[in-house]
């Protein structure tokens, strides 16, 4: 018995009268005739007693009529539950990001708490690629290039990557002026990646860089960069607080950095989804966006300051 079928039978029991039922549902006496047919030859019985003049509901209607009346309502409070968790989203949301992106990600769960407190925030902060689908996750966030995955990918963001020192350090060795200048200054490298391109109009550079320390954590390399032990080439979306307090400058910013990437969220694949994820996902994209432009006019101030 679908819902539509349910509502039809509990429209005409409470009118007796089909026409009446008829109107009220936008439908045709003919086709409410029908489904009280379909439906009593399914059940196998007799829901009214009907003439010309008049119909009655019997006594089998009246035993179906109390359980339909009670799953009618219960149906009712379900939609305006989700209707409301459409506008006010609430459930538990189990969130997996960088620990690099810890920087940016645990102040806008803040934030977002503060907007949306039915929600509840499980996040993980790991550098560790968690399978989502197996362990539970609701969204993912990375960044640089993606695996193929069965997942959806949304890109929240660019995110453009910087040659950054800080000022005690530029004031003690200078900036580079060209690419060509970093054989010339302590580079901090992440992993093995110490080649560092770049690109000026249809020119591209690429130069092997060194350096007395390199380390797999962009969180040593930034706290590094902020004791003034060299320069760091680094994401602007993991450095944008200390970027936007001027505690890390750009150098050699008539460059483009070869590598940019972007911010993506990873969700299950689904045709529908959910409030609570739909709103963190808007929320971020929103976020990481606000602060790029944030990062933006902090460097031109700086620029116009010299």
């Amino acid at each position: 018995m679908d819902v539509h079928g349910m509502r039809v039978f509990a429209r005409v029991a409470a009118l007796s009268n089909i026409s009446a039922a008829a109107c009220e549902l936008e439908m045709t006496p003919g086709n409410v005739s029908k489904r009280l047919q379909t439906l009593e030859n399914s059940l196998g019985v007799r829901l009214f007693d009907r003439n010309t003049r008049m119909i009655r509901i019997t006594e089998e209607g009246e035993m179906l009529l109390r359980s339909v009346t009670r799953i009618l309502a219960e149906i009712d409070e379900v939609r305006e539950t989700l209707a409301e968790s459409a506008t006010h989203p609430r459930g538990t949301l189990r969130v997996t990001a960088p620990a690099a992106l810890g920087r940016q990600i645990r102040p806008g769960i803040c934030e977002f708490q503060q907007k949306h407190p039915n929600v509840t925030i499980d996040l993980n902060l790991t550098d560790r690629i968690l399978d989502i689908l197996e362990e539970g996750y609701d969204v993912a966030i990375r960044t640089g290039p993606l695996p193929d995955s069965q997942l959806i990918a949304k890109r929240l963001a660019p995110d453009k990557y910087y040659i950054l020192a800080s000022p005690k350090y530029v004031a003690k060795n200078g900036g580079p002026k060209v690419p060509n200048d970093l054989n010339g200054h302590n580079c901090l490298v992440q992993g093995e990646n110490s080649v560092w391109r770049f690109s000026n109009g249809n020119s591209e550079f690429a130069v092997r860089v060194s350096g007395n320390l390199s380390s797999n954590s962009t969180e040593m390399l930034i706290d590094a960069a902020l004791y003034g032990l060299g320069l760091v080439r680094i994401s602007s979306m993991k450095t944008h607080d200390v970027i936007q307090s001027g505690q890390l400058v750009r150098v050699l910013e008539d460059y483009d950095v070869a590598g940019d990437t972007a911010i993506w969220a990873l969700f299950p694949s689904s045709r529908h989804i959910s409030p609570k994820v739909r709103t963190f996902l808007d929320f971020f994209a929103d976020r990481f966006r606000r602060h790029q432009n944030d990062s933006a006019d902090a460097t031109m101030w700086l620029k116009a300051a010299e």
